[in-house]
């Protein structure tokens, strides 16, 4: 569904931290809250119901703050850095903040994007209980290197895109990841013969199975739901088996 911006912002489709889609956070969704800003106030002897001046010392702060729960081995790097080698993830030797802009797609057709925020993450949660394990999530908004709006808000133009847009696999097979960027839930069209995928929170895994043949090519179409006019097409190939 497409939803016409009336000004009231609520749901959540995505957030992208540095380019990157998050996995799934909790359904508490995202808190946007911080410290107020501070003033000094000076007061007269004589004006006692009112300070005579008052000067701002501190501006106030934007802090976000969610909790991702999806614990691929991606997303905890995107969003606590480390290495990633196959499906193990390994933290950082020592904590790490992450820089860079976010994006929060909201489901009620309007886009927030802000321009420099710093990350950090933390592991919290039980294990054994009613909730899933996640990493504490609070990033901070910093000034923007440019100096000026430090965020935006507006509303949605329907988009999706596919990273890369070509894959390649030896006569062997293999699996291989595309990422879709996308503005709301999409379709994945057909594949070509001798190729299967997996769709999860918008990471494409293609399988290509061992070729005994002649060399395979071919696309595969990702739609926007909302709009399927617009396309995003990834070139599938295979050599030879001999």
């Amino acid at each position: 569904m497409v939803y016409a911006n009336d000004g009231y912002i609520m749901l959540l489709d995505a957030v992208m931290f540095n380019n990157k889609k998050i996995g799934n956070i909790s359904d508490d969704g995202i808190d946007w809250g911080g410290d107020s800003a501070e003033y000094i106030k000076l007061w007269a002897a004589q004006v006692r119901n009112a300070p005579v001046k008052k000067i701002k010392k501190k501006d106030g702060t934007n802090v976000l703050k969610f909790t991702l729960i999806e614990l691929l081995p991606q997303n905890c790097k995107d969003v606590m850095g480390g290495t990633v080698t196959g499906e193990r993830w390994d933290a950082p030797a020592d904590s790490v903040s992450l820089d860079g802009p976010l994006k929060i797609l909201a489901g009620t057709g309007q886009t927030i994007e802000i321009k420099n925020m710093t990350l950090d993450g933390l592991v919290r949660g039980k294990i054994g209980g009613d909730s899933a394990l996640g990493i504490e999530c609070e990033l901070e908004m910093v000034k923007p290197a440019d100096g000026g709006s430090p965020f935006s808000m507006y509303p949605t133009v329907p988009f999706i895109s596919a990273t890369p847009t070509q894959l390649s696999f030896s006569k062997d097979g293999g699996d291989k990841t595309i990422e879709i960027d996308a503005s709301g839930p999409f379709t994945a069209g057909p594949l070509p013969a001798g190729f299967s995928m997996e769709i999860v929170n918008g990471r494409i895994t293609v399988t290509a199975s061992a070729n005994t043949g002649a060399a395979r090519n071919g696309t595969v179409e990702f739609i926007l739901a909302a709009d399927p006019s617009k396309k995003a097409t990834v070139s599938l190939s295979q050599a030879a088996s001999a």
